[in-house]
């Protein structure tokens, strides 16, 4: 009994140190874990702040990283650290055959310690990824909405100012047409009527032309018939008074001011 009471309390010893060493190995993993989570936040945050003020190629690539993980597979895999192994550890190895129980609860206890830290690890980073990428599809269909409203408007500003501009231009068109017309008609009726002024102006000049042409032609005649008689000494004329006083020779007849 004694043996039996010596074993028990050598083997509780032993445990008490292997309990001191696993809660180290338990404080590392939670630590590596925490360090891992904390990474991971990190990335995850960078490149949801890349998509969301980079260009199309920057947010593609950053939700095309996001999707492959760290692996391309999935999220980073928490590193593992093996357990220590202590001379208690050693010494459990041989009484756990006198004390199985003992030895596959705090087994059973360690390991279940393990999980449940990084389950919750897992959770957290998976959580994370859902907010960021929850962020991320909010933030691109804002920004596509934004784009399209500015898109219509400036196609709805452009087809006014073009509407505008083409029946300022048609505008413009007719009224340079009709007063084109209007000065080519006014100016069709003043050369009109230059040309007609001018054609009466030269009619009249025409007629007092042959009219003095005439009466000169009409003085030279009767000069020259005058003259005649005076150049023929030998020649007997009768001379036949009118009322222009023009006197013809022999066998002359005056006729509207001439002798025929």
């Amino acid at each position: 009994m004694k043996v039996k009471l010596l074993a028990l309390v050598g083997a509780l010893a032993l445990t008490g140190c292997a309990t001191n060493d696993y809660a180290l190995y338990a404080e590392t993993q939670q630590k590596i874990a925490q360090a891992n989570a904390m990474a991971e936040t990190a990335r995850y945050a960078a490149l949801a702040e890349i998509a969301k003020q980079g260009d199309s190629a920057a947010k593609v690539a950053a939700v095309m990283s996001l999707n492959m993980g760290s692996g391309g597979t999935g999220p980073r895999v928490q590193q593992q650290v093996n357990a220590p192994i202590s001379i208690g550890d050693r010494a459990l190895q041989w009484t756990s055959v006198l004390l199985p129980s003992l030895t596959n609860l705090y087994g059973i206890n360690a390991n279940r310690q393990v999980a449940i830290t990084q389950s919750n690890n897992q959770a957290a980073v998976a959580q994370s990824t859902n907010a960021t990428f929850a962020t991320m599809n909010s933030n691109m269909a804002t920004s596509n909405t934004a784009i399209a409203n500015s898109g219509l408007t400036a196609v709805t500003t452009t087809a006014a100012n073009g509407l505008t501009a083409t029946q300022n231009v048609a505008t413009a068109g007719i009224t340079g047409i009709v007063t084109t017309a209007a000065n080519g008609m006014n100016g069709i009726v003043t050369t009109g009527a230059n040309g007609l002024t001018a054609a009466t102006t030269i009619s009249n000049n025409a007629n007092t032309a042959i009219t003095s042409v005439s009466t000169a032609a009409n003085n030279s005649i009767q000069t020259l018939s005058n003259t005649i008689p005076n150049l023929q000494p030998n020649v007997t004329t009768t001379t036949t008074t009118t009322n222009n006083n023009l006197t013809c020779p022999a066998g002359k007849t005056l006729v509207n001011g001439s002798c025929v």
